[in-house]
């Protein structure tokens, strides 16, 4: 299997994570709920699989993530660059998941705990190895396209004026 298609199911597979995690907060929020609904956070009895916060907000950050990570996935030559960019969006997520644990005194609308802190690090820092280290592989298979491609393109010389 080439390093593309490894990064590639590297990639897939977070998003198809991500969209799942969405999905199953999005149904155990209901009315019976008693603050994991709207733009409030959960509290312990209101937690995705025992471990994560529910919220609506953090359950659509969660889908638009995982949705726009799963296309980086399927985008032909695009992975590197769109993994980059959704490893942006998982530091930033991560850096509110930090001042949210350190300065909440409230409720916080994304309905953040520890293992939300730590899965959306885990994820931020895969997402940067994949995106920013360069993988020789990869480079391999760029320069030997690059190379067949020149010898596959008509010379100058092979067309008569």
């Amino acid at each position: 299997m080439s390093a593309r298609v490894m990064i590639r199911l590297l990639v897939g597979v977070i998003g198809v994570f991500y969209v799942v995690l969405a999905i199953s907060g999005f149904a155990a929020i209901s009315d019976d709920t008693n603050v994991g609904g709207g733009l409030r956070g959960g509290n312990d009895p209101d937690l995705l699989w025992g471990l994560f916060g529910v919220s609506t907000v953090l359950n659509f950050i969660h889908f638009l993530f995982g949705a726009l990570t799963l296309i980086a996935a399927f985008t032909a030559d695009r992975t590197k660059l769109i993994s980059g960019t959704m490893a942006g969006a998982f530091v930033a997520l991560f850096a509110y998941d930090i001042i949210m644990m350190l300065v909440r005194e409230g409720m916080d609308p994304l309905a953040i705990n520890t293992a939300d802190v730590w899965l959306h690090a885990i994820t931020a820092v895969a997402l940067i190895i994949v995106a920013f280290l360069p993988l020789p592989a990869i480079a391999d298979d760029r320069r030997e396209r690059v190379t067949r491609d020149r010898r596959s393109a008509p010379s100058p010389e092979s067309h008569p004026r």
